[in-house]
């Protein structure tokens, strides 16, 4: 039976029904009462997360299974502790407690200021659904900026309601966590129905035992399906085999060039050993798609598709996936991959995928015990080009689009559009931008977030589509946090090593796949204490006792302190740096190359506090007096209150449904 509600909270509930429309004008373009088109799940679907914003507000539901209370908000570190966070539950009479706060060590203080407000507290037989508003920037020291990086949502609840807002009982381990997600994140360019003519593939593993190591690189040879005509891949869906999702931390799909022995197609490999086949070192030229850990659907935009089936496209691929193995578990077999739709519906434009980044390579280091260190890698793109090796068009390329004046098309002069990125570190990556500079100075970035994530790497939309021209600079930035760490961290492929890495999704494909750099390693040396060989492996020649051993080897032996690591981070800044492009037919050096001067990052403008918005606070608005019998009549019979029987015709109409507008209430539905 539903619970019994005073006259008095039937009157809010009407007054509340009444206010609705006031604060959705407030709102502008966003409709706090409209479905929310975001959402993620998190504790095993105990609790479910959706959102929705404009440019100044955030509006979030979470629907726990709990009759106790809720608490969702934001955290700079993912722990409960220094968290933002709006807490609320509705009690045995009906009434909704509702309260913007903050966490210090376990306890919940309510701010001084109220910013976030509640659209509505209910609860059925299992379930709490609480829905909230509040600005973007509050201007309250106490609230997290919410922006387009990576946000850590916390999130917890209880199964009794509190006393008081100061006896918030603690929540135990079971019933609290967090999740990563890019709230204020772009989708697609516009959203592209598949067309009616698709088909699609899947490339995966076979039931491949993962070693019980706590790190691996496994590749395999597929053969791409035989295709009648030319074909546009315009949408990758990845497919992870169920439970298996924390063993498989990213997956790349290289092309592979005509020459790969037949025989060696369908045969599995340990990636980068020194007894692979030579079949697998024809596939790192281009790489045809990407995944990572907390990444999912990827579309390209309604221009431009990965081509397929012409010819020159590629006729074998090579599936690349990273296991995470931490525990070293045997026995686990995976048969995770990728499936790839395809359509002979042509678009305007061939996509490519273009890696930039740090050169994965021992000499890369960042120091042990640091709250930040920052490494770059330069990219330049003269050279890049949509012409063949022989002066021929590369596949697809379109002629001279309108506009472009004769002698300088679009696939002559190697300008590219990119459209969205995907950012990889490892486990110290703390934050990552690829900053674009044009005749040295910075112009924008293609793709940043200060609060990167090694477990939520997804490929993201850019805001708007960005041009790319020969001669400009790609600056690839990445900021470590190696307090956890006693030693110093190398770059490398394992988990455990570091990356610093951008994969580019763009229009048109030029001709080259992966353009990566790192600083002279004999330039820098001498910050940390040695001078060394000239060329890799770069072996010490002093001091004398470390004579003749590789340097990186020696890392642990420098005395990091604060004037070291910036000493060594200036130096692997401003030095010169080694620049590489990589493509399917061709390789190219670009020597002394020199990241420019970095901008600071631009500081956001002074915070103005916002008047609170409809509803903000525990107080609904008043009802003016001539209306509240007529709405308390409505909530008798509408609502869930038992006073009298209501007649057949109303229990028809609400077909059941315990709800109750912008009202709070309990019911057994």
């Amino acid at each position: 039976m539903p619970t019994k509600m005073p006259l008095t909270t039937a009157m809010l509930v009407a007054a509340m029904l009444v206010a609705a429309p006031a604060a959705i004008a407030a709102s502008g373009s966003l409709d706090v009462e409209g479905e929310l088109p975001l959402s993620a799940q998190a504790s095993e679907g105990d609790l479910q997360l959706s959102w929705g914003f404009d440019a100044d507000r955030i509006v979030m539901e979470v629907r726990v299974r709990t009759l106790g209370w809720v608490a969702v908000g934001f955290s700079p570190t993912g722990s409960m502790a220094g968290s933002d966070v709006a807490l609320g539950w509705v009690d045995g009479t009906g009434a909704a407690h509702f309260m913007d706060g903050h966490v210090i060590d376990r306890e919940v203080l309510r701010d001084g200021s109220q910013d976030y407000s509640a659209v509505w507290l209910r609860e059925n037989g299992t379930h709490t659904h609480m829905r909230l508003q509040r600005p973007l920037r509050t201007c309250d020291s106490h609230d997290m900026e919410l922006n387009e990086d990576t946000i850590r949502v916390v999130w917890a609840y209880g199964a009794k309601d509190p006393a008081s807002e100061a006896d918030i009982p603690y929540h135990g381990p079971t019933t609290r966590g967090s999740m990563s997600v890019q709230l204020l994140g772009h989708g697609p360019p516009s959203e592209q129905p598949l067309p009616s003519n698709h088909a699609h593939f899947d490339v995966n593993y076979d039931k491949f035992e993962i070693p019980a190591q706590s790190t691996f690189y496994q590749c395999e040879i597929f053969p791409v399906p035989k295709l009648d005509r030319k074909h546009h891949l315009i949408k990758v869906v990845p497919r992870l085999q169920a439970n298996n999702e924390a063993f498989v931390h990213h997956i790349l799909l290289y092309t592979c060039s005509a020459s790969v022995n037949a025989s060696h197609v369908g045969a599995s490999h340990e990636c980068n050993h020194p007894n692979m086949p030579d079949s697998f070192t024809h596939c790192f030229g281009g790489i045809m798609a990407g995944w990572a850990v907390g990444g999912g659907t990827f579309d390209y935009p309604p221009e431009a598709g990965f081509s397929l089936g012409a010819q020159g496209d590629p006729q074998f691929v090579m599936l690349e996936t990273h296991y995470d193995n931490p525990a070293q578990l045997a026995g686990v077999a995976d048969s995770s991959g990728l499936r790839f739709y395809i359509t002979p519906e042509l678009r305007a434009y061939d996509s490519g995928m273009l890696e930039v980044g740090v050169n994965p390579q021992p000499t890369h280091f960042i120091p042990p015990m640091t709250p930040s260190f920052m490494s770059y890698a330069v990219c330049p793109t003269l050279g890049f080009s949509t012409l063949g090796p022989h002066g021929d068009a590369l596949r697809g390329s379109l002629p001279r689009p309108a506009g472009v004046e004769p002698g300088r098309s679009a696939r002559q002069s190697g300008e590219i559009q990119v459209f969205a990125t995907i950012l990889h570190a490892h486990l110290l990556g703390a934050a990552m931008q690829v900053r674009h500079f044009r005749q040295g100075k910075q112009i924008g970035h293609l793709g940043r977030d200060m609060g990167y994530d090694f477990n939520y790497q997804e490929a993201r939309y850019l805001k708007e589509l960005t041009a790319v021209l020969p001669g400009d600079e790609l600056i690839t930035e990445c900021t470590y946090r190696s307090t956890s760490r006693s030693h110093t961290t190398t770059g490398g492929l394992s988990t455990q090593d570091e990356m610093c890495i951008a994969f580019l999704y763009y229009y048109p494909r030029v001709n080259v796949s992966r353009c990566l750099s790192l600083y002279d390693m004999a330039a820098v040396a001498p910050s940390l204490g040695f001078t060394v060989t000239p060329e890799f492996p770069y072996t010490v020649l002093s001091p004398p006792e470390a004579q003749g051993v590789p340097v990186f080897l020696l890392y642990d032996r420098v005395n990091w302190t604060e004037s070291t690591v910036r000493g060594a981070e200036a130096a692997a800044r401003d030095m010169e740096h080694l620049a590489i492009h990589v493509g399917e037919h061709s390789s190219s050096a670009f020597l002394a190359q020199h990241v420019p001067k970095i901008p600071k990052d631009p500081e956001a403008p002074p915070c103005v506090p916002r008047e609170p918005p409809p509803n903000a606070g525990a107080r609904p608005s008043r009802v003016p007096a001539l209306l509240a019998v007529p709405l308390a009549l409505v909530a008798f019979t509408y609502c869930e209150i038992d006073f009298f029987p209501r007649p057949g015709l109303l229990r028809y109409l609400r077909g059941g449904n315990s709800r109750c507008g912008l009202g709070v209430n309990k019911a057994t539905d």
